[in-house]
């Protein structure tokens, strides 16, 4: 076991983290890797001050050494280089007057998301729009290296507590940097080799989603399409979850790999999905880019019921969870499942039930989903949230999927969702009756 680091200062150098070295990497080395923007936005409702607003993000800046955190060198030598508290740039825009606030605001969002955050500068800018006395809308547009997106939710949370009180107490998280020391201590000798050994045999003769084989990227760019649950679906979910001694996650999971093996034919399915990597109680509300990709290599027996694919499915999480330290990225040379893309090719997520929202002085900051930042990956399916307004979204940045296939493997995943949650006694094979799909 990895020995529990001492507290760092609050500012200087540090060594960057192993997923921070992987991102770093990728981005330079791979042209198509898209966005490097995780950003923080959420719709504010209310008489909100402005300058208390301001005041909020830097109190947070504060608490939180990774939004005012460069970076430096390459390589086993890129460096984290924490600055001490400086004020967060803020800028305001007012859209109140135009025709359509929203319409414009939606544009302006495009822009901001595809505009750079450099990180060797600065990671992090807030941009605010006004559309009404009381309603405004804010981006608080951070570098993927310093935060991820569970952190959005720690942020959400401590930006409504600033606004309330600037100087709250601070909890007793461990900084970032102190978990990048945890991390590099935890990834050597034994552990290492402990979570290598299970990767090479869990995805051992495992098989990527054969969705088609793009000729490049989307015409007119990435797309991105959504479709809603019908109000009993998730409660039935969260009830077949319960039964079994699961999560929703892994249900939710198990309708993935039926609708890619209606789509596929394959029996046998890896997909990638990014984990919170957030077994340490101590970095529960640290923001930082913590989260891992790790893959999920499920069987699928057409014969069998839907209820034996969502144990399966428990045991490929559960395996996962227990190994989620080493990322794709860090895999054994030749354990990576076989076919004609990269292991992140298909991605499936489901983002975080955590709080998202928040009211203080009558104010209300309400988290919302960036969907104008499309996903860096070729095909990326998420369900969010769990909580309020549940829905599936499909990003796609190349051409496997025609329009009409993915609004059909949209509307699949949905109702499979819900007759497997619901009826899950009933076969795999039927959920994934073919007739209705487009073979791609």
């Amino acid at each position: 076991m990895a020995p529990i680091p001492a507290p760092g200062p609050d500012h200087g150098e540090a060594p960057a983290s192993v997923s921070q070295r992987l991102l770093w990497m990728i981005q330079h080395y791979r042209a198509d890797f898209g966005a490097l923007s995780c950003p923080l936005l959420c719709r504010i409702r209310g008489p909100v001050e402005l300058d208390r607003l301001r005041d909020a993000l830097d109190a947070v800046a504060r608490r939180h050494a990774s939004l005012r955190t460069t970076f430096r060198g390459r390589g086993a030598r890129l460096t984290q280089v924490i600055h001490p508290p400086r004020p967060m740039p803020f800028e305001v825009r007012d859209l109140s007057t135009a025709v359509d606030p929203d319409r414009l605001l939606s544009q302006e969002m495009v822009e901001e998301l595809a505009r750079p955050v450099l990180v060797d500068e600065w990671p992090a800018r807030a941009t605010v729009w006004r559309l009404a006395a009381d309603q405004h809308t804010l981006c608080l547009n951070l570098h993927h290296l310093v935060t991820d997106a569970y952190s959005t939710g720690v942020l959400l949370a401590d930006l409504a507590a600033c606004y309330d009180d600037p100087d709250r107490p601070t909890g007793d998280s461990w900084s970032y940097a102190r978990f990048a020391r945890w991390q590099h201590d935890r990834l050597r000798g034994a552990e290492l080799d402990r979570q290598r050994a299970y990767w090479r045999d869990q995805l051992a003769g495992g098989q990527s989603p054969r969705l088609g084989q793009p000729k490049g990227a989307r015409p007119g760019g990435p797309a991105v399409a959504e479709a809603g649950f019908p109000p009993d679906v998730l409660p039935a979910v969260r009830e077949l979850a319960a039964r079994i001694g699961t999560t929703p996650f892994v249900v939710l999971l198990a309708a993935f790999c039926t609708n890619l093996h209606r789509h596929t034919g394959q029996t046998d399915v890896s997909v990638a999905s990014m984990f919170a990597n957030r077994s340490r109680p101590e970095v529960r509300e640290t923001v930082g880019l913590i989260a891992n990709m790790v893959l999920l290599r499920t069987p699928v027996d057409p014969t069998a019921s839907f209820l034996d694919l969502v144990r399966v499915a428990h045991r490929t999480a559960v395996g996962a969870l227990v190994n989620q330290d080493l990322p794709v990225q860090m895999l054994p040379a030749g354990a990576a499942p076989a076919g004609p893309g990269r292991p992140d090719d298909v991605v499936f997520n489901v983002m975080a039930d955590l709080a998202r929202t928040a009211t203080v002085r009558d104010v209300t900051f309400e988290l919302q989903l960036p969907v104008q930042l499309g996903s860096r990956f070729p095909l990326e399916q998420t369900v969010v949230p769990i909580g309020v307004e549940p829905r599936a979204v499909l990003f796609r940045a190349d051409d496997r999927m025609s329009d009409d296939v993915a609004a059909d493997f949209l509307q699949g995943y949905v109702r499979i969702v819900g007759e497997g949650a619901n009826d899950p006694a009933r076969r795999v094979a039927d959920l994934a009756c073919r007739s209705t799909g487009h073979a791609v």
